[in-house]
């Protein structure tokens, strides 16, 4: 067994118990869009998010082909049932065709598959697109516990259905499909099919599809199997030698079903195989499945590449380091510029540097993870080398003057050095100043200023040095954290009034009662939301 994790609408209210069930006789793929059609008038007359019913719509037909497909003997009655009750939804397919094997391993294949940015060939994909969509997904095979039917689940609470609910989606434009085949009588009843819901460019021949391909490449690709000249075995091998030739769905419609079980085809990797004369129901609904899953691969792709580089931006420092606690909370904005850290421990010291790249929208974003990268690089070469807090900035802003790419961003740094006998070098590069909360509660901002990295010039920049006795702390943070407090300038008088009237706690539970007051503030700040950073440092005592 193996689990995995409309704008202004109300919320669901699902009811105490409702059920919805269907059962299907020889499975074909006929059957797919009647079933998908009932499942989902069952869901929407319970107000289900639009995008959930979606999404559990494309599971089940993943779920139903799969079983038309793979299993070694075919079912001959499958039966899809579906419970709503105030808790979630369970839907559970079962089936008497024989079992898959190994299926906690094609699951984890599935998934490393779907999350992987190397490729988006979508062979294979289906159990990986309801894996990443649901909860908590089961599979019991027949043969264990004395079951006679193999079960398939799909678990989702109420929190997980509501998570899903958006606004409509914008109407894109129609998906490119190529049709290939000889067969004139075929090519035309097929793309009067599928024109209604597509863009439908027909080839009667494979090398005139290969041709426009270089050109124009389209959103999937139906051919027939045999034809004379290249056929659709030798179009598929051709495009696979192209440039992202393998990430087109390719689906082959051949008149001979022996067809399906070649050898070639098993090993050049395509969706689907229709046997001729193919069915509007059936051709629509394949098409539609491969198209949907390739939406939701490019997803799951995405996601996972923003997840990865947010994970790289946010800003982390040790807890400990040279004689100092050190607390890091940050916010990290859907869109807009980023804030980021980067330390270098050594023997008798920890370097540290706090960046903020300015600006909002998408845009911003990419140039935050941009400049993240290039600073992360430029601080390892020079980190071992810094003699100072500013000398790094001295560096950056040499690199922002002699780089259009730097030079176009705007970014504020703050780089410290903290050291075992309480010393610490602050520099700054158009960052907020810090503030300084003595043991005794005196609390005063740092007179710590500099120019913007590529402003410096030949002067470079100029360091505060202070002497900290333990139990000293001084405050770190980004203009998204400061101006909640004090959206006009650097004044910081409500801030150092907040703090001034906080009991004294220990430097964790500071950093977090001040993470919670700014929460609070911020959430009826006028300005658009940016990410935000809060270091709270304190010096322990010479050891």
């Amino acid at each position: 067994m193996l689990h995995t994790a409309d704008e202004q609408a109300p919320k669901t209210s699902l009811p105490e118990s409702s059920h919805w069930s269907r059962r299907i006789q020889e499975p074909t793929y006929d059957h797919i869009p009647d079933v998908r059609s009932e499942m989902t008038d069952f869901l929407h007359s319970h107000a289900l998010p639009q995008a959930y019913v979606d999404r559990l719509a494309l599971s089940l037909s993943e779920i139903l082909t799969n079983l038309i497909k793979h299993p070694l003997r075919k079912p001959h009655n499958v039966n899809a049932h579906i419970t709503l009750t105030s808790e979630g939804m369970i839907l559970d397919v079962a089936d008497d065709g024989s079992p898959f094997a190994s299926f906690d391993a094609k699951c984890k294949d599935a998934l490393s598959n779907l999350h992987s940015a190397e490729t988006l060939n979508e062979s294979g994909y289906g159990l990986g697109c309801i894996l990443s969509q649901h909860s908590r997904v089961f599979y019991y095979p027949a043969g264990s516990a004395a079951r006679t039917l193999n079960r398939f689940v799909i678990e989702d609470d109420t929190q997980s259905i509501e998570a899903v609910r958006g606004p409509a989606p914008i109407q894109a434009e129609k998906p490119v499909i190529f049709l290939v085949d000889d067969d004139p009588i075929a090519l035309k009843s097929q793309q009067r099919i599928l024109s209604a819901h597509y863009d439908v460019l027909a080839f009667s021949s494979a090398t005139d599809a290969l041709a426009l391909y270089k050109e124009q490449r389209p959103d999937l690709i139906i051919s027939d199997l045999h034809m004379p000249g290249m056929n659709g075995i030798g179009l598929r091998q051709a495009l696979l030698t192209l440039n992202n030739g393998d990430t087109v769905p390719f689906v082959f419609l051949s008149a001979v079903t022996s067809g399906a079980t070649s050898p070639y085809i098993s090993h050049i990797g395509i969706d689907d195989f229709m046997t001729k004369p193919v069915s509007a129901a059936q051709l629509l609904a394949s098409v539609g499945r491969l198209l949907t899953r390739r939406r939701q691969v490019q997803r799951a792709i995405e996601g996972r590449f923003h997840q990865d580089l947010t994970s790289l931006l946010r800003p982390a420092l040790p807890d400990k380091a040279a004689g100092w606690q050190i607390v890091t909370l940050n916010r990290m904005a859907d869109a807009g510029g980023g804030d980021f850290t980067l330390h270098h421990l050594a023997k008798d010291h920890l370097l540290a540097v706090l960046a903020d790249v300015m600006g909002h929208g998408a845009s911003a974003k990419f140039f935050a993870y941009a400049y993240a990268g290039y600073l992360r690089s430029l601080f390892r070469m020079s980190a071992k080398q810094a003699t100072d807090a500013g000398d790094f900035l001295c560096s950056l802003s040499d690199a922002v003057t002699d780089d259009d790419f730097l030079d176009g961003t705007l970014v504020t740094c703050q780089s410290f050095r903290l050291f075992q006998d309480g010393r610490v070098d602050i520099a700054s590069a158009g960052h907020p100043p810090p503030i300084f909360i003595s043991a005794e509660g005196r609390i005063n901002m740092l007179d710590v200023a500099g120019p913007l990295p590529g402003m410096a010039g030949m002067y470079g920049y100029q360091q505060l040095t202070l002497e900290a006795k333990q139990g000293d702390r001084i405050i770190f943070a980004t203009d998204g954290f400061f101006d909640v407090f004090d959206p006009e300038g650097y004044r910081r008088a409500d801030l150092i009034k907040t703090l001034q009237s906080r009991p004294q706690r220990p430097l964790a539970a500071a950093a977090k009662d001040l993470w919670r007051i700014f929460e609070n503030k911020s959430s009826s700040h006028a300005h658009p939301a940016d990410d935000a950073t809060l270091v709270m440092i304190e010096f322990g005592g010479t050891p």
